[in-house]
């Protein structure tokens, strides 16, 4: 028994899930379909933290370390917070079958959690499946919008090219080392740096890095707000997690021919995705390249990586804010309806709802890295400054004024909701649990930019791990 303690939280989610399929219709019916979900995430977050022994590589390719441990709760509490803030939405979306829907989500979480903690490439690779074919699913989940089937069918056919990119390159990485270990070569000949360039295009799919950013929006907007919601932050760490242990444990960062790739993809996400929002009338759609930009920023820990794992953790402690910012935007969308995505519709949203439209503003204020949202305001320094002391200014400057051109998109909606006239004087309700969610992404946008020593120490020891 004490072998399967290692994946417990894994057999929990997967065997809960399974739940869904047997007393699905049950759940149903006493009206505790999300609370069973809450209750196997919450499950699995208190084993990850309590229960799971640190272990340097276990037999079945799971790796437990802090840095796996911090992803793995930070996938855990994304997809916890998403549900509540979306629970209420999902009769008016239309998703009836509650029980597939969840059934779905927590699968989608398991292999996320896979990846997270996988110690080589074959583990890895199964929980991307895994994730992707039940996020498949998920996006088309809406099945009386067009735009839903639309949105799974592309993520669909990419996914597949992008997983076929990351396969191609597990098979270079096993020809050259005759293994599939996640661990460090001493060669770095033409099929090592083929692997790596091959592996960072599956990554750069999932984690919506332009060039292969291009199902982002689609996907973004034709999902339904409720799991667009869960995608932002979950598919997010889940990718950024596995892409860290690559680069830093099997291609061994900083090398100057890896160094230069990830150069060209931070500086292109970051242009690419600023420019494109600009142009944007759709909320989501906004959201969907803001988070190819915001990909760019994250990706400079990497970059940048030198003698010290300072800046590395200040991309984890980036994407931990960004993860509050994204799921709050969201909910904020989910709470107005599911077909709320223009800026006409949050327009004089302060009239209706005060409590939404300050916290709307708040959450593209982080996304901006402005005051009072001070989660996004010392995430971006701590990168900017940390490519600054690394000497590598032109990165720092390109981002510096992607960030100011950002500012551009990022207040037109705030403008929208305080300044404009609304369509109708209707007043918007709120759930209690939309409410508790927003709340909660409101005070961490806010308490970990205030106070934000804790967690940078965290950081930066789940930092150091990764960098070992």
């Amino acid at each position: 028994m004490n072998a399967l303690v290692p994946f417990a939280p894994v057999l929990a989610l997967s065997i809960g899930s399974l739940g869904y399929l047997v007393s699905g219709q049950f759940l149903e019916r006493a009206r505790l379909t999300s609370l069973f979900a809450l209750s196997l995430i919450a499950a699995a977050a208190y084993l990850i933290v309590g229960l799971m022994p640190m272990a340097p590589t276990l037999p079945h390719g799971f790796i437990i370390n802090d840095f796996s441990k911090f992803f793995a709760v930070l996938a855990c509490l994304g997809a916890f917070v998403s549900i509540i803030g979306t629970a209420s939405s999902l009769a008016e979306e239309k998703i009836g079958m509650l029980s597939e829907y969840y059934f779905l989500m927590l699968t989608s979480l398991c292999g996320a959690l896979v990846m997270i903690f996988a110690s080589d490439f074959l583990t890895l690779f199964i929980g991307i499946e895994v994730a992707s074919l039940a996020l498949y699913c998920l996006c088309g989940a809406r099945v009386t919008k067009e735009s839903s089937s639309e949105a799974a069918l592309k993520y669909f056919l990419l996914g597949c090219v992008s997983s076929a990119f990351m396969l191609f390159g597990i098979a270079l990485w096993y020809g050259v080392t005759g293994g599939l270990a996640i661990a460090p070569i001493n060669t770095a000949g033409p099929l090592v740096i083929l692997s790596f360039v091959l592996m960072m295009v599956g990554l750069a799919f999932k984690i919506g890095l332009a060039p292969f950013h291009l199902w982002v929006p689609d996907v973004y907007q034709g999902a339904p707000t409720s799991v667009t919601t869960y995608m932002s932050c979950v598919v997010k760490v889940a990718a950024f997690a596995a892409l860290f242990k690559i680069a830093l444990n099997a291609f061994l960062l900083p090398t100057e021919w890896a160094v230069g790739i990830l150069w060209f993809l931070s500086v292109l996400a970051m242009t690419v995705g600023n420019l494109a929002a600009l142009q944007q009338r759709s909320v989501k759609r906004m959201l969907a390249y803001s988070s190819v930009a915001q990909a760019g920023y994250m990706l400079i820990g990497l970059v940048v990586l030198g003698d010290t794992t300072s800046v590395l953790a200040s991309s984890v402690f980036y994407l931990t804010g960004y993860c509050a910012m994204t799921i709050g935007a969201f909910t904020v969308l989910s709470v107005l309806g599911p077909d709320a995505d223009s800026v006409d519709d949050l327009k004089g949203l302060v009239k209706r709802s005060p409590f939404l439209a300050t916290s709307m503003t708040l959450f593209f204020l982080a996304l901006a890295g402005l005051p009072p949202s001070m989660a996004g305001l010392m995430g971006k320094v701590y990168l900017f400054t940390g490519a600054l002391s690394s000497e590598f200014y032109g990165l720092a400057i390109i981002a510096v004024l992607n960030s100011a051109l950002a500012c551009a998109y990022y207040f037109r909606v705030p403008a929208a909701m305080l300044f404009q006239a609304p369509p109708t004087s209707e007043p918007v309700k709120v759930s209690v649990l939309s409410t508790f969610a927003l709340t909660f992404c409101a005070a961490t946008v806010i308490g970990i930019g205030i106070y934000p020593e804790p967690l940078v120490e965290l950081c930066e020891a789940v930092a150091a791990v990764a960098a070992r």
